[in-house]
């Protein structure tokens, strides 16, 4: 182990609010995984966790997809890795990867043909990348709004239900990102159609390009 002494509760508490950031998801997803409501996690980020509550830790662990020794103190080392050193998204997606090449490469002869599908999909991925961006953007609003005091009182004072707060912040992150997603595997129905309605490689760069552009002005008009 990388440091044999616990962290404390407060400090076990830091650690499982940057786990939950860094894997982009909600309090409430989170306590979702764990059979807690929110405000629990709320109390755990805040208050801390007793690192010797191991019923407790080892739930967070499994559900923030870390390790209860780095969620303890007992070690520096966070990533769930397999016998291949892989982390558990790492090891995910490099399997499809593999599984995608192999299907190719038995299934689609002609080595232009190839290239354009894996080409699609690397284009594919990108636009999926600036998506989950998008969603961290909305995960990290969503956890502003649960600590804006003002806001806790008028759901209190007027009975607004948490997810009339919510969900027009989803709406309004991710609308264009899914719809960039949308436009993108249309494109790919009409990649062999004849006439007005074909489109080649180009619109779908252009895609991804214009997805990339929005997301920059969206950092930037937040950037300090």
């Amino acid at each position: 182990m990388d440091n044999a002494e616990m962290l404390t509760p407060k400090d076990v508490g830091k650690r499982i609010k940057e786990r939950r950031n860094e894997i982009g998801i909600s309090m409430p997803e989170l306590g979702r995984r764990v059979g807690v409501n929110k405000s629990t996690i709320q109390r755990y980020e805040t208050d801390g966790v007793n690192p010797n509550r191991r019923m407790i830790i080892n739930g967070l662990a499994d559900a923030l997809q870390t390790t209860p020794e780095w969620l303890a103190g007992l070690s520096e080392e966070k990533e769930i890795k397999d016998e291949d050193g892989r982390t558990i998204c790492e090891g995910e997606v490099l399997d499809h990867l593999n599984s995608f090449l192999d299907a190719v490469a038995k299934t689609v002869q002609p080595e232009i043909q190839q290239r354009f599908l894996t080409s699609t999909l690397c284009l594919l991925i990108d636009l999926f990348s600036i998506t989950a961006q998008h969603y961290g953007r909305t995960l990290n609003e969503i956890d502003r709004l649960a600590e804006d005091e003002a806001l806790k009182k008028s759901i209190q004072q007027y009975t607004i239900h948490v997810d009339d707060i919510i969900v027009p912040v989803y709406r309004r992150e991710m609308e264009a990102p899914i719809e960039d997603m949308k436009r993108f595997l249309d494109g790919l129905l009409h990649i062999f159609d004849k006439g007005r309605t074909r489109v080649d490689t180009v619109y779908l760069y252009n895609i991804l390009h214009d997805a990339q552009v929005r997301l920059n002005a969206a950092n930037d008009s937040v950037a300090p």
